[in-house]
Formats: C-alpha cells, sequence, structure tokens
C-alpha cells in the first residue's frame, strides 16, 4: 500500500469515528478510543493533522444546527460554519504536534495531547475527547481505566513489529480490566433511595409565564413527592431574587419541615452589574399581571430587564447551599473581554454535599466536555447530577450525545446518576 492510499485510509477512519461519536449513541463513545490511532497512523504530520481535523469537523456537525439555534438567526448562517470550523482547528492541533517519526514516543506523546485536549485552555471547547470511551470499555475500573484508554493507543503505535506474545499479554491485561469492569457493572447501576430527577417541558423559560408556570409545577411537584431530594433542571427558575423567594415561601417551610431538598437550576443576579440604571426583574410584577390579567404598556416581556445573570445549582428547603457553573458556553455565556460576560469559574468547586452525599455538579455545557468531570472526580463525590436545557438543539443529536457523555463517566467511576432535562 502506497504512503498516500494509507494516509486517505487514516483519513476516512477518523472520520468514520467521528460521525459515529455524533450519534450520541454509546457504541459511538466507545469507538473514539480509537481516534489516536487514525490520527497518527498517517506518515506525516499534515496528514496527521488533517485526519484530526476530519475526526472533528465529523464528530462536530451537529454544532452547526445547535448554534444557528442558540445564537439567533439575526447572527445569519456563517458564524455557527467558522465557530465550528474554529473548534475543529484548535482541537487538531495537538495532534498534529503530537505526530513523530519516532513511534516509541507514542507512549508519552498520545497522552500528553489527550491532556492538552481536555484540560483548559482548549478544554473549554474540548469536545468528543476520546477520553470518554473508557466508561464503556472499562467500566467501573475508574481512573485505572482512564489509564488504559489513554495509553493502550500509544503501546499500539508505538510497537507495530511487537511479538505475538507481547500483543497477546497486553489484549489478555486490557481485556481483564474490561471483564472486571463488566461484571462489577452486570448488576442494576446504583442509585440513592429518596432521590429523584424531574424531567419538564416548558421551553424557553425567559418568558415571564412559562416562568410562572416552572414554579407552579416546582411546588406542586415537591407538595406531592415523597423523595428528600428533588433535582430539576437547569434555569427552571430564571432569576432568583428577594422577591422571588417570598413567593415561594410556603413551599420552603413545608419542606424543611419535611426534610425535603429541592435542588433547582437557577439564574443568579450577578454581582457585575455593568449597567445599574437596568430595571431589576420584577417578579412580584409578573405574578400579579398574570394572575389578574394585567400587563404593562409594552406586554409581559416588559416586566423582565436583561439584568445579568449567573448559571447555578440552587440547594433550598432543608439544605441550602449553592454551586456555581464552572464553564459556561463560550461566545453565548462566556465572552472574553465583554461587560456582560458569565466568568470562567475553572478553580469552582465542583461538588456540593447534600443529604450526606458528595454531589459532582454538572450543568449543561459542561456534560459535553472532560476537564469538568475529572476535576470532580478529584474532589471525591457519591454521586453525579446533570441539569441542562435541551428545548434550543433539541432537533440535534446533541442531548443524546450529553446523556450518553454522562453515564459513560458513571459508569466509569461507579457511582449514582440524575438528570434533569427542560426541554
Amino acid at each position: 500500500m502506497t504512503e498516500r492510499s494509507k494516509n486517505a485510509l487514516s483519513f476516512c477512519a477518523a472520520v468514520a469515528i467521528g460521525l459515529s461519536v455524533s450519534t450520541g449513541h454509546p457504541a459511538g463513545l466507545a469507538a473514539a478510543a480509537g481516534m489516536p490511532i487514525a490520527c497518527l497512523a498517517p506518515r506525516s504530520r499534515m496528514a496527521a493533522f488533517e485526519s484530526s481535523f476530519g475526526y472533528y469537523t465529523a464528530g462536530l456537525w451537529p454544532m452547526i444546527p445547535g448554534l444557528q439555534r442558540y445564537i439567533g438567526p439575526s447572527t445569519g448562517p456563517l458564524v455557527p460554519l467558522v465557530i465550528w470550523l474554529a473548534a475543529a482547528i484548535l482541537l487538531s492541533l495537538p495532534w498534529a504536534v503530537a505526530w513523530t517519526d519516532r513511534i516509541t514516543c507514542y507512549l508519552w506523546r498520545i497522552p500528553l495531547a489527550l491532556l492538552a485536549t481536555s484540560i483548559p485552555p482548549l478544554g473549554i471547547i474540548g469536545f468528543i475527547s476520546p477520553l470518554s470511551a473508557a466508561g464503556y470499555l472499562f467500566p467501573s475500573t475508574g481512573w485505572f481505566g482512564l489509564a488504559a484508554v489513554g495509553l493502550l493507543p500509544g503501546i499500539l503505535l508505538s510497537f507495530p513489529e511487537m511479538t505475538s506474545s507481547v500483543r497477546t499479554a497486553a489484549f489478555v491485561v486490557f481485556s481483564t480490566l474490561a471483564t472486571i469492569g463488566r461484571v462489577a457493572t452486570s448488576t442494576e447501576a446504583p442509585t440513592i433511595p429518596g432521590w429523584a430527577a424531574v424531567d419538564t417541558h416548558f421551553g424557553d423559560l425567559s418568558l415571564p409565564s412559562r416562568d410562572y408556570a416552572a414554579a407552579t409545577f416546582i411546588q406542586q411537584k415537591a407538595a406531592e413527592s415523597p423523595a428528600r431530594v428533588l433535582i430539576f433542571p437547569e434555569f427552571i427558575v430564571p432569576r432568583w431574587s428577594g422577591a422571588t423567594e417570598a413567593f415561594w415561601r410556603q413551599t420552603l417551610d413545608r419542606c424543611r419541615q419535611r426534610g425535603q431538598t429541592l435542588l433547582l437550576g437557577a439564574g443568579l443576579p450577578s454581582a457585575r452589574r455593568v449597567n445599574q440604571a437596568l430595571p431589576v426583574y420584577n417578579f412580584s410584577a409578573s405574578i400579579d399581571a398574570l394572575e389578574n390579567g394585567h400587563s404593562s404598556p409594552g406586554g409581559i416581556r416588559d416586566l423582565a430587564s436583561p439584568e445579568a445573570v449567573d448559571n447555578a445549582l440552587l440547594a433550598v428547603g432543608a439544605s441550602s447551599g449553592t454551586l456555581y457553573q464552572r464553564v459556561p458556553v463560550p461566545i453565548g455565556m462566556w465572552r472574553p473581554f465583554s461587560n456582560v460576560s458569565v466568568p470562567l469559574r475553572l478553580n469552582g468547586p465542583g461538588v456540593i454535599e447534600i443529604d450526606h452525599q458528595r454531589a459532582a455538579v454538572l450543568i449543561c455545557y459542561e456534560e459535553m466536555l472532560t476537564f469538568p468531570v475529572l476535576a470532580s472526580m478529584l474532589q471525591h463525590p457519591t454521586v453525579i447530577i446533570g441539569i441542562s436545557n435541551s428545548f434550543w438543539f433539541d432537533d440535534t443529536a446533541i442531548p443524546q450525545y450529553q446523556a450518553a457523555a454522562l453515564s459513560g463517566w458513571a459508569r466509569l467511576f461507579h457511582l449514582p446518576l440524575f438528570t434533569a432535562v427542560n426541554a
């Protein structure tokens, strides 16, 4: 086979793996473990970059319709395309740097490339990492399974002429790890009695009418449920303020009496309000307008303000606490050098203590990345919580990828998983 044919074969394999990942199917995520082999097998650095670029463009194509919906049609169709291509190029660069004709160096170059695409700064856009395959290939093996996914491609690439006995020994070792993990997870996934997650279907909750409907639904659900801990989706309360808390007072008092905790995705007023002349969101006025048929001269939307809020998980009731989103959506929420940017909190806590459990919390965008998960795992959680809003990309494979990625991490570390999604 000629060098050109080998490069073409590697490119096609990388694209095929990327397309399988883009489906959000667990088998697709498992296939991602082969990405380093497909992308570094070519015989030149440029060919390695092209294969990596093929993997990321194929795997990230659902970003295009998702970004079009998220950013809005007013930006034009070119903006999502530019972001998609820029993300693919940036994530491909470490793999081009990792390429070498000294194949034994892959033992350390591949782990470094995986690390470079998983931790900040690239980790902020570190999508579809091959490390996400670990939970499906080596469940319940924790950091050992993660290390196996990081090291095995380098072993296979570094020793193409290894003897059959060495290959057999390597196969036995990794097969044993996988078998142990599968046996450990052959029973039902771990869970926590008394905990429950609630999916909702309110769509865009920035509308005050839906805000009120969601608040009413949550309070009714809390009153009806025997669960000690009830988990609700991201941004189910668009703005939590003193007025909001007053509206919730009876429910919160009842939760405290029953020993019940509500975990709410909420927008908390930002401490960095740039324009102090902006009117504060008037929750009480919204309730009055909705219950009594009143309206402002400009309609119900005028009751809301563009006041900046930070995305967070809020614990109320029997327990209280706040955990902020660490990695907000770049451009959409985190806008470097902008006065209205939601900040990165890369050193922020990823675990909150609730009901004698240590919950690793991943909020929407963070579910697609590797860095927030691994940073949380270093804090020794006993449960994983994922909350998100999917109404703006429900017609893409992004929700399926988020769910499969979370499930894979839970399988890898053998932890209970609770997800709450607003569609």
